[in-house]
């Protein structure tokens, strides 16, 4: 997958899961349930314990049919661990030129994570598929993407960090090119003896919501 791919799959979801757990044990499981419900963009946190085999194991469970990210890439280590295991894009917290260096040599387009003007548009030129707002919510949340998007409304951007259901109509009718949701789209199912069925509930609000605005730019 290259930058423009990565773009055009985000314009035609709108909606990333993140996987970030104690341990990966249910990460697949719980991938199963997401894309049933129609969630086709995940992330899987490198900080999870587990998180590179859990990825190999997703994609082979649910193949082309779903993208699969590493998140949490902070290192150019990061990069070879998660292209070893699999992944088709990358996620980033923060912006390191060495990672987005990296990761270009190996073939994975980057979602990077970035929080200030200068950081975002460093990020934008860096080479990134797009920008991770991260995290969006305490810093403003929607009005705060606005003010963003006005000085550089070419870097397509994906509000992170306390985005909620509520939330996805508004972060996408101001100009995001995708959002990305944890907990308040994962609840427990991570955790032993969580809701997988819940989960399914969620996600196919979140979906709902999400697929009003796909393929609007």
């Amino acid at each position: 997958m290259i930058q423009h791919d990565l773009q055009d799959t985000l314009i035609e979801n709108r909606l990333i899961a993140i996987l970030r757990a104690v341990d990966a044990g249910r990460f697949a499981d719980a991938a199963t349930v997401l894309h049933a419900a129609g969630v086709r963009v995940l992330e899987a946190a490198l900080t999870t314990p587990g998180a590179p085999d859990a990825i190999a194991v997703i994609r082979k469970k649910l193949g082309d049919e779903a993208h699969i990210g590493a998140g949490s890439v902070r290192e150019p280590s990061d990069v070879d661990i998660a292209a070893d295991a699999g992944a088709t894009f990358l996620v980033t917290p923060t912006v390191n030129p060495l990672v987005l260096e990296r990761a270009h040599e190996r073939g994975l387009p980057v979602v990077c994570g970035a929080l200030t003007p200068t950081e975002i548009d460093q990020a934008w030129r860096l080479g990134a598929a797009a920008v991770k707002v991260f995290p969006v919510a305490a810093v403003g949340g929607v009005a705060y993407l606005r003010a963003i998007r006005a000085p550089m409304p070419d870097i397509p951007l994906v509000p992170t960090g306390g985005v909620h259901l509520a939330d996805v109509a508004k972060y996408l009718e101001s100009g995001s090119i995708a959002v990305a949701a944890a907990t308040p789209l994962l609840g427990d199912a991570l955790t032993p003896g969580g809701s997988l069925t819940d989960l399914a509930t969620r996600a196919g609000e979140f979906v709902a919501a999400a697929a009003k605005y796909v393929s609007r730019v």
